[in-house]
This record gives structure tokens, C-alpha cells and sequence, in this order.
């Protein structure tokens, strides 16, 4: 048994390196029409390709709607590093679970009326935590937190905009920002010290968005069921563990709603590429949910 396990695992590591090869053959091709634009220009030009081919790999090696645990496993674990001599070009692929905490977007009760649970979800682990971490304005960080995701704004603010803001919080880099706002005008350091990537998911949401049942992080399940993390951490094997089995395991009988949850890993991460180009290292950034790639950023020349 063994044997065959392992003899999958590297029959699925040839087909993750295959298949990156042909993202990296591509960007070659590609290379070459662009040697004579400004360095900038292609090194844009470049992620955007890279980008697009490899989310063409990945829909093709993580088929929409299917079970890809052990191949999701290998992603996270194995990042892909390659490169070619000739052109001096070299391309480094990590992903990560996107979807290991709560959408911060479900705190807008109004975007899904229908399932209010995801509303109430939200709302809770922020509590929890701001609680948690003891920030010392909670009702003033939560009113930025919630301006940001629904775009309204209070008639009583004091200097509010005329024009509201856009609706929604789809990256980390726009909530980062919220938190820095709340910081310059509260003075409250604390804020920085939540690691609030541990406890919410930033990416764009529909309907279908579930949080996923098997790469939750230890501080989430912590606030979310109440359970001490202590215990999460002891218990909980992100990857290997489903959530129903480790709250059956500690005697906590709250049901799983399955509108919130996923019973098995998603086909949802976010990756980030550093490529060299020319005298210069690059890197990009983007999510991939089930077929769809969103918040990509371009991050520049890495100094």
C-alpha cells in the first residue's frame, strides 16, 4: 500500500513539474518579442503572461468540481523553481489555501440576505478578536471595517466623502489600508499585531463562496467554535483533518452548514511568482477560485 502511495505521489509531482514546464516554455517564446521594449514595460508585459498561462494550468490540472486533495497537498508544499540559461529567465511558483477563514466581505448582511448565517459568522470572529487582541476603539475599528465592505457611510460622520465608497473589500492590500487608517487615527498599535490572515479570506465572493473544510487555520476553528487553541493546535491537521471529524473528536455537536463550509479541500489558493528578468527580479500575485483568477497586483522590481 505503501508503494502504490508513493508511486502516486510521483506519478502527480512529474505531472505538476509537466505541466509548469509549459508555462515557463511559453514565457520564452514570448520572451524574445519583447527584448527590445524598456525594461518596466516587459517586465509588465511578462507577469501578465505568466499570469494568464498559469491559470490555464491550473484549471487544467484542478478540474472544477472535483476531488484534488492530494494534488492540492503537493502545490502547497512543493513551490516550483526553474529557469533557463540561455535568456537568464527564472521562475519561482508558490500557492497557498486561500479560503482558510471567513470572507471579510460577509459582513455586509445585505450581499447574501439568504444566508444570513455567513453574516453572523463574520461578525463574530471579528469580535472575538478585536476582543482577543484588546484594540482599544473595537466600535470605531468595526465602523471603517464595515464602511469599506458595504460602502455606506454614516450621515453623522464628521468630514464623511460626498460620494460613497466602492463597495467591497477584494485584497489584502485594501484592508491593510483600513487598518492603517484606524492606526494614524486611534493611535492604537495593537491593531497591527492580529495576524488577520489567520482569521478572515480577502479575495471577491458570490454565492457559491465556501470557507475550506480542510486548510482552516488553528485560529480560526479557535474563535469560530470556541474551543481553545490549545486544543486546535493539538488536534487539528490542516491538509489531513476534515472539520466535521475534529469537532465529533472534541465533543462539539454544532452541525456544519454546508453553505459556509466545504467538506473537502477547494480548488481555491493564492499564488505568487518571482521571475528574474534581465538584471532585475519581478514578482506578481493573484488568486485562483475554481477556474476564475482575481486580485492580481504587480509588485514591481524586488530590491
Amino acid at each position: 500500500m505503501d508503494k502504490t502511495k508513493r508511486g502516486i505521489a510521483l506519478f502527480i509531482t512529474l505531472m505538476v513539474i509537466a505541466s509548469i514546464m509549459s508555462i515557463i516554455a511559453v514565457s520564452f517564446t514570448y520572451l524574445e518579442k519583447v527584448q527590445k521594449d524598456a525594461g518596466a514595460t516587459s517586465a509588465i508585459l511578462q507577469g501578465n503572461l505568466l499570469q494568464k498561462n498559469t491559470v490555464n494550468i491550473l484549471k487544467r490540472f484542478f478540474p472544477e468540481g472535483k476531488d484534488n486533495s492530494e494534488k492540492l497537498k503537493l502545490i502547497y508544499t512543493m513551490p516550483l523553481m526553474l529557469s533557463e540559461a540561455k535568456s537568464g529567465f527564472g521562475l519561482n511558483l508558490s500557492c497557498k489555501p486561500l479560503m482558510v477563514g471567513v470572507p471579510i466581505s460577509w459582513l455586509d448582511n445585505s450581499l447574501f440576505p439568504q444566508t444570513p448565517k455567513k453574516a453572523v459568522l463574520a461578525k463574530k470572529v471579528l469580535t472575538l478578536v478585536m476582543e482577543q487582541y484588546d484594540v482599544q476603539e473595537p466600535n470605531e475599528l468595526e465602523r471603517l471595517i464595515m464602511k469599506s465592505v458595504t460602502g455606506k457611510v454614516s450621515q453623522n460622520e464628521d468630514n464623511a466623502p460626498r460620494i460613497k465608497s466602492k463597495k467591497g473589500v477584494v485584497s489584502k492590500n485594501q484592508f491593510d489600508r483600513i487598518i492603517s487608517d484606524y492606526r494614524l487615527q486611534f493611535d492604537d498599535p495593537k491593531v497591527f499585531l492580529i495576524p488577520w490572515e489567520r482569521y478572515f479570506s480577502f479575495t471577491k465572493v458570490d454565492k457559491k463562496t465556501q470557507i475550506d473544510g480542510a486548510y482552516l487555520t488553528p485560529e480560526f476553528i479557535s474563535v469560530a467554535f470556541e474551543v481553545p487553541i490549545e486544543i486546535v493546535k493539538e488536534g487539528w491537521m490542516v491538509g489531513e483533518s476534515t472539520l466535521q471529524s475534529f469537532l465529533t473528536e472534541n465533543s462539539i455537536m454544532e452541525p456544519i452548514d454546508k453553505n459556509i463550509y466545504s467538506n473537502q479541500a477547494l480548488n481555491a489558493m493564492h499564488c505568487e511568482e518571482t521571475y528574474a528578468y534581465r538584471d532585475g527580479q519581478y514578482k506578481i500575485n493573484f488568486d485562483y477560485i475554481e477556474g476564475r483568477s482575481g486580485n492580481f497586483e504587480f509588485n514591481g522590481k524586488a530590491e
